[in-house]
């Protein structure tokens, strides 16, 4: 019950935090003129995903964490038994980033999970809250697919549980509304700009560009797109519901394959080149 209320606490903190940091940004120096205000539905999710993702991903890392700690040898525990706390946040935040940029991947690869990923990629205007437009399922793949090697091998959760609080507020500033690169950097660090391509409508962006921090990730396994210069539109190429119980239950196209986003890149790259 501690680490469900340590959990649930960082939720809100998290929703405060980006309320309060990511709204004004987004009046002082807006990237784009959105039309209008952000839709109710994005409200919806902005207040149901937290509780729901704590207490869905929190049930499901607990029970799976624990088996996989139980059949786990001796030899892989102490990695993180008895090292000090900075020496498991490290390990934590490591393992984090790169099973979570698979859990990524895979949610575009796999059409099951791509049902409830694509609920995110509806988005047609990038603004702060559109971050939090994730389909409860997806929270819950997106969360436990990060956290659960930290859970499973034991690590100190009170860092763990800043770090998560941190890494969430940073996901906020990528989908924010504001024209923010790196330059040479983004091949290291994820900008807003290097994220608004994974959300581009056009064939360029198609399954690139998935790393939530560390985007040298995407450049090591290939599928990195250098943000030169932002996305001119957003969104999913096929339609998607209006409104929040209709985008729950909506039955989505097939995904689009991993194969067919890099032929679809090269082919974009050589037909504006030509």
């Amino acid at each position: 019950m501690a680490v469900l209320g340590q959990i649930i606490l960082s939720s809100w903190v998290f929703m405060g935090l980006s309320l309060l940091m990511f709204a004004p940004l987004e009046r002082l120096m807006p990237a784009r003129q959105n039309r209008g205000r952000a839709p109710w539905s994005d409200w919806m999710y902005f207040w149901v995903n937290p509780t729901i993702g704590a207490w869905g991903a929190l049930t499901f890392i607990a029970l799976l964490g624990a088996t996989i700690r139980a059949l786990l040898p001796a030899w892989v525990l102490h990695w993180t038994a008895g090292r000090p706390v900075a020496w498991q946040l490290f390990l934590a935040v490591l393992l984090a980033e790169l099973w979570g940029y698979w859990a990524h991947r895979l949610a575009h690869a796999i059409p099951w999970l791509w049902r409830f990923h694509r609920v995110h990629h509806s988005i047609e205007e990038m603004r702060w809250i559109s971050a939090h437009r994730q389909h409860p399922i997806d929270v819950i793949w997106l969360i436990a697919g990060a956290n659960l090697p930290a859970f499973a091998l034991g690590v100190n959760l009170r860092p763990l549980a800043a770090f998560i609080v941190f890494e969430r507020c940073y996901t906020v500033f990528l989908h924010a509304n504001l024209d923010c690169s790196y330059g040479l950097a983004d091949h290291f660090l994820a900008s807003p700009r290097f994220h608004h391509w994974h959300h581009d409508a056009g064939e360029v962006g198609l399954n690139r560009n998935f790393a939530g921090i560390f985007s040298v990730l995407d450049w090591i396994f290939g599928t990195y797109h250098p943000p030169l210069f932002p996305p001119e539109k957003f969104g999913d190429a096929a339609p998607m519901a209006r409104g929040y119980i209709n985008q729950i239950f909506a039955t989505p196209p097939p995904a689009p394959t991993l194969k067919q986003g890099r032929a679809n890149a090269q082919s974009s790259g050589e037909t504006s080149s030509s």
